[in-house]
């Protein structure tokens, strides 16, 4: 993934996969570190309060490092922290972006908890659920969390992989799909499918 914030840089495409996963990175990461001032809250996600969430999120962010490193995705497990997540999640964005350089990580297969896919595919499934999971804490947070459309295109197409009928079950724990309408911004979209109560 390579550097977008230093013009000597080259330049990726908006419709790589890398760039969407960084504004939503980007995006995120001022988020953690006012929400580690509210940990007891709950939210929308109803497993995790924000404490348990912000160990998700990092936990997220290692194993999407792991991943592009080669590594298997186990290695990455909740890192139980007790503060210190801010931090956490910026050292393991500064690994995912380094692992991901090679362009030719899109196209390896990778081993991820539910089977195998592209990496590609990878970031995109990951891009949605670090954009999904940034909504959760902006909303037990009362904090801003907007991402532009154009970002989570490939998100929401990997969101849709994961299917409307049978949940709620052990092998799939979400809630049933929330359709906030045809207008309505693509983040939601992405959390009403993943069964947030965006309406």
């Amino acid at each position: 993934m390579r550097n977008m914030t230093n013009a000597q840089e080259p330049q990726i495409s908006k419709d790589d996969p890398r760039y969407g996963y960084a504004v939503v990175t980007s995006a995120l990461h001022p988020l953690i570190a006012e929400a580690s001032n509210h940990l007891d809250r709950p939210t929308p996600c109803s497993e995790f309060n924000v404490r348990d969430l912000l160990n998700h999120v990092v936990m997220v962010q290692q194993r999407g490092a792991a991943i592009g490193e080669g590594r298997h995705w186990s290695e990455a497990q909740d890192p139980g922290l007790a503060s210190g997540w801010s931090e956490a999640f910026q050292a393991a964005s500064h690994d995912v972006q380094k692992a991901w350089t090679d362009d030719s990580r899109l196209s390896a297969m990778v081993e991820v908890p539910w089977g195998e896919l592209p990496g590609a595919g990878l970031l995109a499934t990951y891009t949605a659920e670090l954009a999904v999971h940034g909504w959760d804490l902006a909303t037990a947070t009362d904090q801003p969390f907007v991402i532009d459309d154009e970002h989570l295109v490939g998100a929401l197409q990997a969101a849709k992989f994961i299917p409307a009928e049978g949940r709620e079950t052990p092998e799939m724990p979400f809630d049933p799909v929330v359709d906030p309408g045809e207008d309505a911004p693509t983040l939601l979209k992405i959390a009403g499918w993943l069964g947030r109560k965006v309406v």
